[in-house]
Order: C-alpha cells, then structure tokens, then sequence
C-alpha cells in the first residue's frame, strides 16, 4: 500500500510524533547521499529527505547533517552500512539495528526492512512497511500497540501489503 511520505508525515505531525530538522538544507541531503550512494535514489527517499523528518516518537532518523559553517557534521558510514544489502538507512532502532529502505534497481515503491546488527546486517529479517509512507505509520504505532496489546496483526490494518514485500516475510506480524 502506497502512502505518500507527505500525507504521513503531515499525519504525525498533526499527532504530535513526528520531528522535523531546522534549516534548508533537503536538496543538499539528497544530492549528498546521491553521491555518496552512488545511484539514483527512489522517490519515496527523496520526498523522505525533503520533509525533513528528524524522528518519530522515540526513533531517530539516519539523515546527515549540514552545516554552513562546517560542512557536512559527522561520518557518512551510516550510509553505506546497508549498501551491500541493497538498502539505505532510514532509522535505528536504538539496539544497533537498522530500518532500511529497498535500493532494488526499478522498483517504483520500494519495501522497507529490518536489518539487523547481530548478522551483519547480510540481509533484510524482515519486512516493516510495503512503502515509505506506510512505514512511518506503522513506526509511530509500534510500541503503543504493543503496550496496549492490540488485537495479532494489527499491522494489516494500515498496511494490507506488508505480507507481500519481496525480499523478506513481514517482521511484525507473528506466525
């Protein structure tokens, strides 16, 4: 299911989880991590970047940081620590893991996925969101939903397409 990244952030935003990065700097990250990823980056990345999405609830985003006085702060390692794996970081999820955008050369709405520390990050474990947009809905509901202890599947309700992403089996949804 397709969410535009707009319509979900908007949506966050107006529930009070979503953070934004200060200044003007979105086409700059998206030319830097275009270069620096060497490809062409989806749309659903793009529009990601061009939000300015800084977090939601307690994840932080993976997005460099721009400085005009100093440049680009900090390392871009982060960048390329799913590369290998056809994807590009989006958030950690504060244990080493990454939640990772699909790279798969003509997919016009890429997955995203878990990644995880402890293997290497060798391959998605598992698929969180059939796109972008959906994926930043199903975030800023994940430990309320868990804490509330909603109803098995729950995911299915925002996400009727989670089943079906192709490189991994939906990691939220129990067997």
């Amino acid at each position: 299911m397709r969410v535009p990244v707009h319509e979900a952030a908007r949506q966050l935003e107006a529930r009070g989880v979503l953070t934004r990065s200060h200044g003007e700097g979105a086409d700059k990250v998206v030319e830097h991590v275009r270069d620096v990823l060497g490809c062409e980056l989806p749309a659903d990345l793009v529009d990601f970047y061009r939000e300015r999405i800084a977090g939601v609830g307690e994840f932080g985003a993976c997005v460099p940081a721009w400085n005009d006085r100093g440049g680009w702060r900090g390392s871009d390692r982060f960048l390329t620590e799913l590369l290998h794996a056809g994807a590009v970081p989006l958030f950690r999820d504060g244990c080493g893991n990454f939640y990772g955008l699909d790279l798969t050369p003509d997919v016009s709405v890429p997955a995203v996925y878990f990644f995880n520390h402890e293997r290497g990050f060798e391959q998605p474990e598992g698929a969180v969101g059939s796109s972008l947009g959906v994926f930043l809905l199903l975030l800023a509901d994940h430990d309320r939903a868990y804490v509330e202890q909603w109803p098995f599947r729950w995911e299915l309700k925002i996400d009727p397409d989670l089943n079906d992403c192709p490189r991994a089996p939906a990691m939220w949804i129990e067997s």
